[in-house]
């Protein structure tokens, strides 16, 4: 019994050693030889339309794009109460309901008002990842001659390698997140975080209407305005830790793909294509997780004194109702 599982076992392990010496003999001999190719950083412009430079990563992420709205279409084009187990539209609602779950876990009640902004993040990163692995982006292109050399030119090219896109989505996270703080917060409430002159302002209140001298508000005062700026500070060098941490994991995932693919072709490269599609699962994970942290962080209030903002609707209610008890106990009396 334990004789023919062994057998199985040579034959299977043979059969691998065959297959991987056939690629090998057919990478050293034969005309599908594989060449290093030239990784450049910066990606290669084809043509504008107007003052727009279309790219080959450009080109990748409108294709990125145009799968997430094909996916979206399919998947809601015949909506129903209880979908099919295998259908699409159960697919988006498991997807959809998990980042819901995940944006919750970070921002809590708050989570409605980001979750459209973290779910975009999530899948266009997510796909413009996983579409830079596809076979022929990176190796379908075309030749050009400059002067004596030859360079070779690839049509697409993964988005989140070019340092452009990845600066952009950082941009657009900062940004949001300043006015998230600024909807949840108001103008000078927010502002305050960086420029916090409430404790000088209760200091000489103090001092000329109580006649105390508290030193306490006078040193967190001082200590507001040297925490202010590194704030400030803050919102600038998060625009570099997002878009560097996002582009150099994938262009390292890059290059490293295309280096063991001229070391060891056609099979070797396969087990690094698992784990680059695993690292870009990682990052866009990673960045929409933190955008999330950071709108939360930014539509909270800093002093814990203060309450948290509340929707103008609710408000509107309150006083509504207010009114409308108010004309009751008119009428009652």
């Amino acid at each position: 019994m334990t004789a023919k599982p062994a057998k199985h076992r040579t034959s299977l392990l043979t059969w691998i050693a065959v297959v991987v010496l056939a690629a090998l003999l057919a990478d050293l001999f034969s005309p599908f030889r594989a060449k290093l190719a030239e990784i450049e950083l910066a990606p290669k412009i084809f043509w504008h339309l107007g003052p727009l430079p279309i790219s080959n990563t450009l080109l990748c992420s409108w294709l990125a794009m145009i799968l997430l709205a094909v996916f979206s279409w399919c998947a809601t084009r015949h909506l129903t109460d209880v979908p099919a187990p295998r259908s699409l539209q159960n697919v988006a609602e498991i997807v959809i309901e998990a980042l819901y779950k995940f944006t919750e876990g970070f921002a809590g009640p708050l989570a409605k008002a980001f979750f459209p902004v973290t779910a975009t993040f999530f899948l266009y990163i997510l796909t413009a990842n996983w579409v830079g692995l596809l076979p022929g982006i990176g190796s379908i292109g075309f030749w050009y001659t400059q002067g004596e050399a030859q360079t070779f030119v690839p049509l697409l090219r993964g988005a989140t390698a070019d340092l452009n896109t990845t600066v952009a989505l950082a941009i657009c996270s900062v940004l949001l997140s300043q006015a998230y703080g600024i909807r949840y917060q108001g103008i000078v409430g927010y502002l305050s975080r960086f420029l916090n002159l409430g404790s000088f302002f209760a200091f000489f209140r103090a001092l000329f209407r109580e006649g105390e001298i508290r030193p306490g508000l006078l040193f967190r005062g001082l200590l507001d305005l040297f925490i202010g700026p590194l704030e400030l500070l803050e919102e600038l060098t998060k625009v570099l830790s997002f878009s560097f941490r996002l582009f150099g994991n994938i262009f390292g995932g890059e290059v490293l793909l295309a280096v063991i693919a001229f070391l060891a072709p056609f099979l070797a490269p396969l087990p690094f294509m698992a784990l680059e599609m695993l690292a870009g699962f990682i990052q866009a994970l990673v960045f929409a997780a933190l955008s999330t942290a950071f709108f939360a962080r930014a539509a909270t209030p800093e002093s814990p004194d203060e309450e948290g903002p509340k929707p103008r609707r609710r408000r509107r209610a309150n006083k509504k109702h207010v009114i409308t008890s108010g004309s009751a106990e008119d009428e009652h009396q």
